[in-house]
């Protein structure tokens, strides 16, 4: 029971998280159709800032939070609007683009900080104890926080103007373009969006595990993995497939070895593109 508990509780929570950095690299692919390879950076870059606003400079943790998500939302449309705008349409640019930045940032953060790992202090303390299963309240606050934005997302998208704008440019360019809307500033938006979003997974995520420069590289896999399970440009896919993935390296992690884990999104990616290469909620392309 313990055992079974431990799998659903700690699953939901990594599952949730996932899901936080996922829908928003699948949000700009299904709107911009470009892969954004600094996408894990956003989350580096989210963990850092809340290191430096609220262990460095003693800022109060909401309004750490805050600025970290807007420090990071900024940077995203700024690299949209200056690096990737001018050549849109170039995908090799594009990915060629986001990779140098993302390594561009793994050293700049290297020499500011040093190689050594940064650790935030939990915002809030304590855990609540469920059967022989210690759940920390941070834990418990990280899946909430990813929880509601994914559900605000959704509701931004299906029920605002600016979100209906989005899935017009995402289902047809032109037809939207025809209707007013301008692409390129619902192409910024969405970077903003993207960005902010992976900012918050890691804000929240720097009191769990320790902010390293390098730790873009594994969120962007994941993400990958996350996306090509669930079906590109889909964001009801990327959940349930976040959600999946975090169950699995729960189980795995569990029932057979803490080293294991991070080959789960491997095999995922592997058996997905062999079995169903335009995922599960995926379309085929016309």
């Amino acid at each position: 029971m313990a055992t079974f508990l431990n799998i659903i509780v700690l699953g939901t929570i990594w599952g949730a998280l996932y899901s936080l950095i996922a829908v928003g690299f699948t949000l700009i692919f299904g709107v911009a159709r470009i892969i954004n390879l600094a996408h894990g950076s956003f989350y580096m870059i989210g963990a850092y800032l809340s290191y430096t606003f609220v262990s460095v400079l003693k800022i109060n943790v909401p309004l750490s939070t805050l600025l970290a998500i807007t420090v990071t939302s900024l940077i995203g449309m700024i690299i949209d609007r200056f690096g990737i705008r001018p050549m849109r349409e170039r995908h090799a640019y594009v990915l060629i683009l986001t990779l140098a930045l993302a390594v561009f940032f793994q050293e700049l953060t290297h020499a500011i900080y040093g190689p050594y790992g940064k650790a935030v202090k939990n915002f809030v303390t304590g855990e609540i104890t469920l059967i022989s299963l210690n759940i920390s309240y941070q834990k418990i606050l990280t899946f909430l926080v990813s929880g509601l934005l994914v559900t605000l997302l959704w509701f931004f998208i299906k029920r605002t103007r600016t979100g209906k704008s989005i899935s017009a440019v995402a289902q047809n360019q032109y037809a939207a373009t025809l209707v007013g809307i301008q692409p390129e500033g619902v192409y910024l938006i969405t970077m903003g969006i993207s960005a902010g979003l992976a900012a918050v997974a890691g804000v929240f995520i720097s009191p769990i595990l320790e902010a390293v420069p390098s730790m873009w590289v594994f969120p962007l896999f994941k993400a990958f993995a996350i996306v090509i399970i669930g079906g590109l440009g889909s964001l009801e896919g990327a959940i349930i497939a976040s959600m999946l993935l975090g169950y699995t390296e729960t189980l795995v992690s569990v029932l057979i070895s803490v080293k294991y884990p991070d080959i789960v999104y491997l095999v995922a990616i592997i058996l997905t593109l062999v079995l169903r290469p335009t995922g599960f909620f995926g379309k085929k392309a016309h």
